[in-house]
């Protein structure tokens, strides 16, 4: 009888604890910070211009199938125009805000999102396709740069950082200062099996007695 209690016992707090570990994954990212290394994959600048943030660089792995996959699989968000969905890139990263773009159609002629393409080291060159027809080429960079052209005639800038991969990558910190891993989350769910096993404990120990 006691050898059977002590079964459903441990079985308990094996569920316990694996139910606690299950929520401890940590999401998984996409892209990362910086341009492509040679062959990793297609690297995306973003230059906001007069709209505040400093430009974005990320590393899109792989081959994105276009220019706006290129972008969310960077890690950096697009939004459509509510008459032409992702046709139309009207806002990346949030920017503008509604208080410049509705996105209700097509971008104003003097306030918009302009496409470029570039190869390591090359020059930008402005996109002859839209961004979800174009396909990027690989270990190439994809630049978007927002333009506030006087006149609807003028053409746009290209993105202000130059498409030139970067020679070498900061160097990982060492163990000692930090870990990725969720340390607090792990001990918080042990904490939490452990005061469940007591309470398995306690009730046992009430049966028994009675």
């Amino acid at each position: 009888m006691i050898a059977a209690r002590f079964a459903r016992f441990s079985a308990v707090c094996v569920l316990l604890l694996g139910a606690s570990f299950a929520g401890a994954a940590p999401a998984s990212a996409t892209g990362t910070d910086g341009s492509c290394a040679e062959g990793a994959g297609v690297t995306v600048v973003v230059d906001f211009g007069d709209l505040g943030p400093q430009p974005l660089v990320r590393c899109a792995p792989g081959t994105p199938a276009n220019g706006i996959a290129a972008l969310q699989e960077a890690g950096i968000d697009v939004a459509g125009s509510q008459k032409y969905g992702l046709a139309v890139a009207c806002r990346i990263d949030g920017k503008p805000g509604p208080d410049v773009e509705s996105c209700a159609g097509m971008p104003s002629a003097t306030a918009y999102w302009s496409y470029w393409h570039a190869s390591a080291g090359g020059a930008w060159v402005p996109s002859q396709e839209g961004a979800q027809t174009s396909k990027p080429a690989p270990n190439g960079f994809e630049g978007w740069a927002f333009a506030r052209p006087k006149s609807a005639n003028d053409l746009p800038t290209p993105p202000r950082v130059a498409p030139v991969r970067q020679t070498a990558a900061p160097a990982p910190a060492p163990a000692s200062e930090g870990s990725s891993f969720p340390w607090g989350l792990v001990i918080g769910a042990v904490v939490i099996v452990l005061v469940g096993c007591a309470g398995v404990v306690v009730a046992m120990r009430r049966r028994r007695a009675q």
